[in-house]
């Protein structure tokens, strides 16, 4: 049995998939990342969602790239506009057309398309470098560390780094002065 419409449906689809990888690519051209370092390591802390952190260690120049400026170009009205509707177009054509298709190739389909998720769920989940702009993340041998408050992270960085002004500047600790007018951190 021919199912030509459920073949047209899933070319469809990947001609769409095909169509916004391209826009993409096109998109993302590295842009400026301020002036160069050469030579200059750093450390840059990252407050991600629900209180978590995450440490990158690196030159100045290389953390520049992979954390500052845009990404992805702005879509200008009538070039990114018009080849992100033609993708967008397609996908839309196909979810009319695959009524046309036998209940078989529905399922299929549908097969497909659960199948295509588990496969980027996957290698989401095994994924542990990220690749960006030419340089490569990746974590540090060893296990995440944990810190049952914000604080006692703070105070290692303060200790390691030998300084706390980024801890005071960042509201993770606050200055104050003793009775004495000496420094000291509270908690």
């Amino acid at each position: 049995m021919h199912d030509w419409w459920g073949l047209g449906v899933v070319i469809m689809l990947m001609i769409a998939r095909l169509g916004n990888i391209i826009i993409i690519r096109r998109r993302a051209a590295p842009g400026w990342f301020g002036a160069s370092e050469p030579g200059v390591d750093s450390d840059l802390l990252v407050l991600l969602s629900q209180d978590r952190w995450v440490r990158i260690q690196g030159a100045v120049d290389h953390l520049k790239a992979v954390t500052s400026g845009q990404w992805l170009r702005d879509p200008t009205i009538g070039r990114a506009g018009s080849q992100a509707l033609l993708p967008t177009l397609i996908v839309y054509l196909a979810a009319a057309l695959v009524s046309n298709a036998t209940q078989l190739g529905k399922i299929l389909i549908l097969v497909l398309l659960g199948g295509s998720v588990a496969l980027l769920a996957i290698a989401n989940s095994l994924t542990d470098k990220l690749l960006m702009h030419g340089y490569v993340i990746q974590r540090a041998n060893g296990e995440p560390k944990k810190y049952r408050r914000r604080v006692e992270l703070a105070d290692e960085l303060v200790k390691e780094i030998g300084r706390d002004d980024w801890a005071i500047r960042m509201g993770m600790i606050s200055h104050k002065t003793d009775s004495d007018g000496a420094d000291y951190i509270s908690r």
